[in-house]
């Protein structure tokens, strides 16, 4: 049970589910967040976070935290795309899920969605990264 005085808008006790019903944004100022929903969360940023990376990040968002971090080597492509070459590699911090030794189950999937929105965004032409066709990228 919830005590509608506290919000001023009924002045009798309701069913948490009912509330949230029939006031839903009253029930999400109330319940869900410490700050007013037209407010963004507090958010910083700090770059190179991560020294040993070629580019790194940690952000906060309210009180999710995420690190990311890039480190670039020569590879060999595949036969299929002799020009280009990504791969991704999930280390044992990034997840709980996540142990040391063999690769994650969501590794291949991770990479995979990676790979496409890194090729479909644009924003990265893998071929000027080419360094000898079908033998570095």
């Amino acid at each position: 049970m919830v005590s509608a005085n506290v919000s001023g808008d009924l002045s009798s006790e309701m069913e948490v589910g009912a509330f949230r019903r029939l006031f839903p944004l009253r029930y999400l100022e109330l319940f869900l967040h410490a700050r007013p929903l037209g407010r963004a969360r507090d958010t910083s940023m700090a770059l190179g976070a991560v020294a040993s990376a070629d580019g790194s990040a940690l952000v906060k968002i309210g009180c999710t935290t995420m690190l990311a971090a890039i480190k670039m080597e020569v590879m060999t492509p595949s036969k299929e795309s002799p020009d280009e070459a990504v791969e991704f590699y999930m280390p044992p911090i990034c997840s709980p899920h996540v142990r040391p030794g063999r690769p994650a189950e969501e590794a291949p999937v991770v990479s995979k969605q990676l790979s496409d929105t890194i090729l479909s965004s644009g924003m990265i032409n893998l071929k000027e990264l080419c360094l000898v066709s079908g033998k570095a990228a």
